[in-house]
């Protein structure tokens, strides 16, 4: 459908599948007249004819359908490493500005085999890397796993020194507590080398008491995520004490046995 304007006789294209069933208005693209019209009246459509000067269709379609920008016009595609690396680099922005993360990301050198393991379960990205961002801080080298199975998975193939779980993940209705039963059942002294943080909006931040029923070290709320550095600091040196005594007893028993 060709609409002539009536004030600058400019035309206006019009996808016949995009004409509306009864009369409607637009704007002249050219000097801005607002045109009614009415569909089948032969004043405003016209056949195509470069003497009406009909705009380009390019143009006409742009005004009739804007053009969004999707992830596959930027050449990405969800899921992929570059989508992955794009949202990770964008959610440490945000971090960044909300004063959540205080360092710049960057390539650990010097002493990597000498720094201790942390396992980061949670499924939210911006989440993940707070808590990743405060457990580097910390000298820890940081995996992740956004769901039960696949933190189950990293536990059985690896030994890690510090692990953080979130109290809400997609495959776990049970808020978490199957991946620590699986870290509980593990091998005393093995289990006593592994500090669990559970975090949860739910609870209080060292909350002795829920951290013991669940069979975490210690909870800790989402609301105190920003200082989540200080809080692992200061529960792994009381943790660290408790069982250096441990450990100490327990050897000296075991001398006197022998």
């Amino acid at each position: 459908m060709q609409i002539a304007c009536p004030s600058c006789k400019k035309s206006v294209i019009l996808e016949d599948a995009r004409v509306p069933v009864g009369p409607f208005k637009l704007k002249c693209p050219g000097c801005g007249t607002p045109i009614t019209v009415t569909p089948g009246a032969s004043e405003f459509t016209r056949p195509a004819d470069p003497a009406y000067g009909a705009a380009p269709a390019a143009s006409v379609e742009a005004q009739a359908s804007p053009v969004r920008n999707t992830p596959e016009s930027f050449g990405l595609v969800p899921g992929s490493p570059e989508w992955e690396r794009l949202k990770h680099e964008v959610a440490h922005q945000v971090l960044w500005h909300m004063g959540l993360v205080t360092t710049r990301e960057e390539d650990e050198e010097g002493d990597e085999e000498s720094r201790k393991w942390a396992l980061v379960v949670d499924d939210e990205s911006i989440f993940q890397l707070a808590i990743s961002e405060a457990l580097q801080s910390l000298r820890y080298r940081v995996e992740t796993a956004p769901d039960k199975k696949t933190a189950l998975d990293m536990l059985s193939r690896k030994t890690y020194d510090l692990v953080t779980i979130d109290n809400r993940l997609p495959d776990d209705p049970e808020g978490g507590t199957q991946i620590l039963q699986s870290i509980n059942a593990m091998p005393p002294d093995q289990r006593r080398r592994m500090f669990v943080a559970f975090i949860s909006a739910d609870l209080s931040t060292m909350d002795t008491q829920s951290a013991f029923v669940l069979g975490a070290n210690v909870t800790v709320g989402k609301k105190d995520i920003r200082r989540l550095d200080k809080i692992l600091q200061q529960a792994i040196k009381e943790h660290d004490k408790i069982y250096n005594i441990f450990r100490a007893v327990h050897e000296e028993l075991q001398r006197q046995e022998t």
